[in-house]
């Protein structure tokens, strides 16, 4: 039988020997066999020993009481908390397993990263280990004694177990056993530590533009709720540039600024720069303050340096609330304009907007009803119109709107849900600056109202198939003429499945849908218990005569507008295809879409299709065509590739390609992309990028301890 014995670090023969030798914090011993001798205590077998919190595993042990040390054979090992474990073949400890000298040891952090030495020793308070000799690797030692993929060869290695921290001296990294660089003194974070300031893995670039060079993030924490991030970027053509992040998360809302200075030759002033600033803050009585900062210094930069791809900025400061029933707003938007061919004293790039909304219950009437309550004013910084310019070219405006919009629905016993809806909008305007307007203060007011039928019909066949089939009939009263109005939030009106039962097509205040339509579409949906969704949607408006309103490219111009055909059909799996055309009666596409999207745990693809015809006033002077692509595929083992594709088929080129590649293991992360950018302007060329990390796992948290870990790439 195992014998046992309690209370005491490891009873001696006599009472009063066992009194002495007595420790602090009690410890358990378990062992097939305890043998006691003069002055000493040894047990044989499976021998345990728990003592505050740690264990110690052997086949033998010694306890010598003169020295109060217990000598240790191995194999034995020897478990210190949930994250750290030590393995090695002769060990000496002090009684409370402390203090102690391991020989042959291998110590084991967080079950990833471990640490092969000569020797190790351990302080009497538990929180310094020193290691001699040693290599360290988060790769898995394999059979045959083959070397890891990367280790760290240091003279001495000591782990801080309280700042969770490794120091090694005369350190030298080696790859496939090949060493490619020597530190004299090197500090990495242990797995456990999830934050700590310290150098973050770098990055490799190059491109046409700035040349070859390397990124090396530097990452310092300002407490529990803050950090900042320093990266400077140095590359062979002298450009230099330092890029900086500043996070911090407050009791009540967060602040995030991103931000570079940079020096280079690619343009003729040397410094260029860029700052971004967000943030959200929860005021008194549910309110929320919003800011939003984005200025740069000129317009490649962002493109040259890969930050963004944006080519509007805007900056905006607001206060909102949003309740159940209702909503208020009030901001204030700055826009800036980094496209060729735009300058921004022409555009509305000064914006102040306030808005009120409540939802209610009308009495008498029932159903439900919103009111809203704005004010808007834009301003272009321009003071008078230049010869050749538009006469909108300096306008300003300011509008006060009001609105009441109504609808309620009534189900029939036959299944047909009838829905009454009707409203008014009321706005009045100043305008400034613009010789089309010889009122500058002027009001206008659109009433409207109407009636919808839908008659939804199902039906269940073999196999639990459901079969949804839906036409729908709405028909809009309202007025045919009214005063002209400014329009610059409207111009790019959609028509899609999403607004083709809706009382305007606008999505601005300044342009209402004026005239009496019909809008009529059936669609029709099959739902199967396999996980498959399938179906279809067509439609048109039909109108009482051609008010002008809609210019010709959005499908909604003419006495009828363009047939609208959706077709679409998705699996739970994650597959999804989507077809969406506008077309008139000559089968002439005015705007084709086709996406299509599949995604699973091994594999991502998004691909689509877009045409859309020439719209002058919208931006577009010429058709567009074009194909994107976009794909991540897990190759074998630990590598995944991706691919993205972007084609014009107007002008026949490739707008921009790119090739990644990744190897994820548990030891080490490899990513490597290639970017070409084929477009060009007068201020920004084609080019090519570049870019590779290294990022070795083991040192600081990460997701990795779920990995199963095995041997080669």
């Amino acid at each position: 039988m195992r014998a046992l014995i309690l209370a005491g670090l490891l009873a001696l023969t006599t009472p009063a020997a066992a009194q002495d030798a007595l420790p602090v914090t009690p410890a358990t011993l378990v062992a097939d066999r305890i043998d006691f001798d003069q002055g000493q205590l040894s047990a044989t077998g499976e021998v345990e020993i728990f003592a505050d919190g740690r264990i110690l595993r052997a086949t033998r042990i010694t306890y010598l009481r003169d020295e109060d040390r217990l000598l240790v054979e191995g194999p034995l090992t020897l478990i210190d908390g949930p994250d750290q474990i030590l393995v090695a073949e002769f060990a000496s400890l002090s009684a409370d397993l402390r203090g102690s000298v391991l020989q042959g040891a291998r110590l084991v952090l967080d079950q990833r990263l471990q640490i092969a030495a000569t020797e190790v020793a351990q302080g009497p308070a538990g929180r310094y280990t020193q290691l001699y000799q040693t290599v360290a690797s988060s790769c898995p030692v394999c059979d045959g004694g083959k070397t890891p993929l990367w280790q760290i060869r240091a003279k001495r290695i000591i782990h801080d177990k309280q700042e969770r921290q490794l120091y090694f001296d005369q350190a030298r990294f080696d790859v496939a056993g090949v060493p490619v660089a020597w530190f004299p003194r090197l500090r990495l974070p242990d797995p456990t530590l999830d934050r700590t300031s310290g150098w973050l893995a770098p990055r490799f670039s190059s491109d046409d533009t700035l040349g070859t060079g390397v990124t090396t993030p530097y990452f310092v924490t300002l407490g529990p709720s803050a950090d900042l991030t320093f990266s400077p970027f140095l590359t062979n053509t002298d450009t230099r540039s330092l890029g900086v992040r500043y996070r911090q998360a407050f009791e009540r809302g967060d602040l995030l600024i991103e931000g570079a200075l940079s020096e280079d030759r690619v343009t003729a002033d040397p410094w260029r720069g860029y700052l971004f600033a967000e943030g959200t803050f929860a005021l008194k009585r549910g309110y929320r303050l919003e800011f939003d900062l984005e200025t740069v210094s000129d317009d490649t930069y962002l493109v040259d340096y890969d930050v963004s791809d944006k080519d509007r900025l805007d900056s905006r400061l607001a206060v909102t609330k949003v309740e159940r029933d209702s909503r208020a707003v009030a901001e204030v938007i700055l826009f800036e304009s980094l496209r060729t061919g735009e300058d921004n004293r022409f555009l509305p790039t000064r914006v102040l907007n306030a808005e009120r909304q409540r939802r209610f219950v009308p009495a008498g009437l029932g159903g439900q009803a919103i009111w809203t309550l704005a004010a808007h004013a834009r301003e272009r910084t321009a003071t008078h119109v230049p010869a050749g310019q538009p006469s909108n070219a300096a306008r300003d405006v300011v509008r006060a709107s009001a609105a009441l919009d109504w609808r309620r629905s009534w189900i029939t016993d036959g299944g047909l849900v009838v829905t009454g809806l009707g409203g008014v909008h009321v706005d009045a305007y100043n305008v400034r600056q613009d010789t089309a307007f010889s009122d500058t203060a002027f009001a206008r007011a659109v009433p409207y109202g109407g009636v919808e039928f839908r008659l939804p019909m199902t039906r269940t066949t073999a196999g639990n198939v459901r079969h949804v089939l839906e036409p729908v009939a709405q028909l809009i009263l309202a007025p045919s003429n009214r005063p002209v109005t400014p329009d610059e939030d409207s111009l790019t009106p959609e028509f899609d499945e999403g607004n083709l039962f809706s009382a305007t097509r606008f999505a601005g205040r300044d342009t209402r849908e004026l005239g009496t339509r019909a809008n009529l579409g059936v669609s029709y949906t099959r739902y199967d218990p396999s996980g498959w969704t399938a179906g279809v949607l067509v439609g048109r408006v039909v109108r009482a005569r051609d008010l002008g309103q809609f210019r010709p490219g959005t499908g909604l111009d003419g006495g009828s507008s363009d047939w609208l055909l959706s077709v679409g059909a998705s699996h739970a799996g994650g597959f999804e295809v989507m077809q969406r055309s506008i077309f008139d009666d000559q089968f002439t596409f005015a705007r084709s879409e086709t996406i299509l999207r599949w995604q699973g745990s091994g594999h991502l693809i998004d691909t689509r299709y877009t045409y859309l015809e020439a719209d002058p006033t919208a931006g577009r002077p010429i058709d567009t065509s074009e194909w994107s692509f976009d794909a991540s595929l897990d190759l074998a083992g630990d590598w995944t590739g991706r691919a993205n594709w972007r084609y014009d088929f107007v002008t026949n080129d490739a707008s921009n390609a790119g090739l990644g590649l990744t190897y994820r293991s548990d030891c080490v992360t490899v990513d490597f992309d290639v970017e070409r950018r084929f477009t060009s302007t007068a201020s920004l060329q084609p080019s090519t990028r570049f870019g590779l990390s290294v990022e070795l796992a083991g040192f600081g948290a990460d997701d990795r301890r779920t990995r199963a870990r095995k041997c080669g790439l």
